[in-house]
């Protein structure tokens, strides 16, 4: 029974799938175009300018994990329909896996390590999870049916490269979040600011930038 896609109008029945993954993909990049525009106009209220103006505050822990879980739960669902049809390849397994192994990070680890934290906005919350939702049906889709590698794919400079910079990039992700949290002694409060690791790097670059 549960073998059955839950969601046909999510799994391109009508054959017109490609088009479809390729239509979502312009539509990514045109609205991530327009947020960068209204984010001239906006200042959303997040983090420590956290208010209400962008409607209820959302727990911060509970906030996190219902906007990422989409981009976990999604990918792995498509992989158990289509278990009977066929077989991924391995290039495209792991792609897809890079995709997985970082949404358990931020969606089941990366939420209950939040020390403190402010809520977020719902309007904000909301635009996170409906973008999780798109963008890990279009990953796991496009990987999954449509995405086609040769077998020695895994040996090419190209993902062997790509496949350090995730890997690099994961590492940065998880030291600098550990920085983040371990800002604070028990029993601070206010804000501070973060200058080890990669933050400190990126201090010197902005000052670069601006002389």
């Amino acid at each position: 029974m549960f073998s059955q896609p839950m969601f046909p109008f999510l799994l391109d029945v009508n054959n017109e799938g490609e088009l479809h993954i390729e239509t979502m993909s312009w539509l990514i990049i045109l609205m991530g175009g327009c947020a960068f525009l209204a984010l001239q106009f906006i200042d959303m209220p997040y983090g420590r300018y956290t208010s209400s103006k962008f409607g209820f505050l959302v727990n911060v822990k509970a906030a996190w994990f219902i906007q990422e879980i989409p981009s976990l739960a999604i990918p792995l669902y498509l992989l158990f329909i289509n278990a009977g049809n066929k077989p991924v390849q391995l290039p495209n397994q792991l792609l897809l896996g890079m995709f997985i192994c970082h949404y358990i990070h931020r969606s089941l680890l990366f939420p209950f390590l939040i020390r403190g934290g402010k809520p977020s906005p719902f309007i904000a919350f909301a635009l996170a999870f409906t973008f999780c939702t798109y963008n890990g049906y279009l990953q796991a889709r496009y990987l999954i049916k449509y995405a086609v590698y040769t077998s020695n794919w895994i040996t090419d400079p190209r993902f062997l490269t790509g496949s350090a910079l995730w890997f690099l990039g994961l590492l940065v992700n998880l030291h600098s979040d550990h920085i983040l949290r371990n800002l604070r002694k028990p029993g601070e409060t206010g804000y501070k600011i973060p200058r080890d690791g990669i933050w400190k790097n990126l201090k010197i670059i902005q000052r670069q930038g601006w002389s």
